[in-house]
């Protein structure tokens, strides 16, 4: 990221490479421009501006000499005319200063208008009429000075223009100017007689900067789908292609808009999502000195705390229980391979490892193996995903082994254990089968009874597993370990637990006891499944298949 340069002397510096095409132009390889400041905070800030103007007129360089439209004529007057005016908005002084340079400029283009179109041989000469040469001596070298600046090159014609129509710009600055020194602070309207700035750099559109931002952030592809459309509406809405012009009451209105009962979000998801979705992108384009400061970097809303919680996260034994014997349940013959298995070794994996739903669903057969002479299964980032992006290794509980989970994971090809990628249709980096799986597993967990809204149907074993973790006495380091969770201390981050460690931990988990429960029927409404008659429980001495 370009960083303001600090002189020995404390002064700020812009300091940038000259790209190699346009080295014989500029005449040397490397640009310093002070920042005229010693304040670290005001450096940063005029940092973008220096950024600009040096890459605007690279830009210009690099396009060389092209005629002039008349609208480029004034835009250019028109950046003459702002400058002039911001230089002496604050502080515009004495009224006395201004009055007679005004005078002077109206007294010369009185002047200019009697003679156009009169016979000058001055004009025949030399392309300027004798008021016009006046003219070109008062402005001529601080126009040549400006678009040298600005890296424009233009013909002796275009300059003509430019340098007439700068000396229209330059009295009605004097005039503004003339106005606030006499206390008159009313709307300019000379200011909207000029176009806008015409920028041969062209804008800071959203695309790109986006694509950067996450190749340099490594967003997850989940956080892509969902922050890319959110940028997308909010770009449409504030209306400019160009992320420099983009204002903090731009970010207001939106915050605004997105708060409004038309839009029937909550404040936690305005704040959360709609907003931290800019605010993040734009944060990293100022970051990049791609534009000024963050215009979203000081909106925020005030979310109300949460209403509290009426019961605990995690599922209760009954309902641990309910899921569990529906997942050793007959299942109906229409399901698919895939589905029959997730739902019948999942929920058993999440509550004797603790993972997260979709770290198991991404499992695939190269992930249970043998490491240390003790059977894991390999929760990695190169199956899927995971939460702190590391890769884990957790025993399998022996429970899980009597029941048939290795002899299952074994014979199963190579590839994920619990969908095909063959089959898998309408996937994407932002929700891709293994995700789309657990949410089967968690509308089924629904469908089954397990369906208090307190409750996550899916996270519920995370909170679980935590819980009653602690309720046996696992380390609780090697519990952390074992779930995924960041470490507490500096300390802990170093060196690792190997699967004999955990297995002892893992072990201490008590078995679930539960017998099959009947097939569900999801064709009639209302139904739940039930034990089937003459079943036997799972952990009494005669494992499920």
């Amino acid at each position: 990221m370009p960083r303001p340069f600090k002189h020995k002397f404390g002064v700020y510096y812009l300091r940038r490479r000259v790209p190699a095409d346009l080295v014989k132009l500029v005449g040397k390889t490397e640009e310093k421009v002070s920042l005229g400041t010693k304040d670290p905070a005001e450096a940063k800030a005029r940092h973008f501006a220096a950024i600009y103007e040096l890459e605007e007129r690279w830009a210009n360089l690099r396009k060389g000499q092209l005629p002039l439209t008349g609208k480029q004529v004034q835009a250019l007057a028109g950046d003459i005319y702002r400058a002039k005016v911001a230089e002496h908005a604050d502080d515009p002084g004495s009224p006395e200063t201004w009055r007679p340079l005004a005078a002077a400029d109206r007294r010369l283009q009185d002047l200019k208008s009697r003679t156009s179109g009169k016979p000058s041989a001055l004009r025949m000469a030399t392309g300027w009429s004798e008021a016009e040469a006046v003219i070109r001596a008062r402005h001529g070298e601080a126009v040549d000075a400006f678009l040298a600046n600005k890296g424009v090159v233009v013909s002796d014609a275009d300059r003509r223009r430019i340098v007439l129509a700068a000396a229209e710009a330059t009295q009605m600055a004097h005039e503004s100017i003339y106005r606030n020194a006499q206390g008159d602070y009313s709307p300019d309207n000379n200011a909207d007689r000029f176009p806008p700035s015409i920028s041969a750099a062209g804008p800071v559109t959203l695309a790109p900067v986006w694509a950067d931002y996450q190749r340099q952030a490594g967003l997850s592809a989940a956080t892509v789908k969902r922050w890319e459309p959110i940028l997308k509406k909010f770009i449409a809405f504030v209306g400019v292609d160009d992320l420099r012009r983009i204002t903090q009451a731009d970010v207001i209105r939106w915050r605004d808009r997105m708060l409004s009962v038309e839009a029937g979000l909550s404040p936690l998801t305005v704040r959360d999502v709609y907003l931290a979705a800019p605010k993040a992108l734009l944060g990293y384009a100022s970051d990049q000195s791609k534009i000024g400061e963050n215009p979203a970097a000081k909106v925020t809303v005030r979310a109300k705390k949460g209403k509290g919680t009426v019961r605990e996260k995690d599922f209760r034994d009954e309902e641990a229980e309910k899921i569990l014997s529906a997942a050793l349940a007959p299942q109906n013959d229409l399901t698919s391979a895939e589905l029959k298995a997730a739902r019948r070794w999942v929920p058993w994996l999440c509550a004797y490892t603790g993972a997260r739903v979709n770290e198991m669903t991404q499992l695939r057969h190269e992930d249970v193996m043998q490491i240390d002479k003790v059977w894991v299964v390999h929760i990695t980032p190169e199956a899927g995903s995971t939460k702190t992006n590391f890769a884990r290794a957790v025993p399998i509980h022996d429970h899980l082994m009597e029941q048939g989970f290795l002899d299952f994971a074994l014979a199963k090809p190579k590839g994920p254990l619990f969908y095909s990628p063959k089959r898998a249709r309408g996937g994407s980096p932002g929700n891709p089968p293994h995700v789309r799986m657990g949410q089967k597993i968690g509308e089924w967990v629904r469908a089954i009874g397990v369906d208090d809204p307190n409750v996550q149907p899916n996270h519920g074993w995370r909170h679980r597993f935590k819980t009653v973790g602690r309720t046996v006495g696992m380390d609780s380091q090697k519990l952390d370990f074992i779930q995924g969770h960041a470490a507490d201390t500096e300390g802990v981050k170093y060196g690792r637990f190997p699967p004999p460690a955990l297995k002892p931990e893992i072990d201490k988990i008590p078995r679930y006891e539960v017998v099959p429960a009947a097939a569900l029927d999801r064709r009639k409404k209302g139904s739940r499944a039930k034990p089937a008659a003459g079943s036997t429980a799972v952990g009494e001495g005669k494992p499920a298949g």
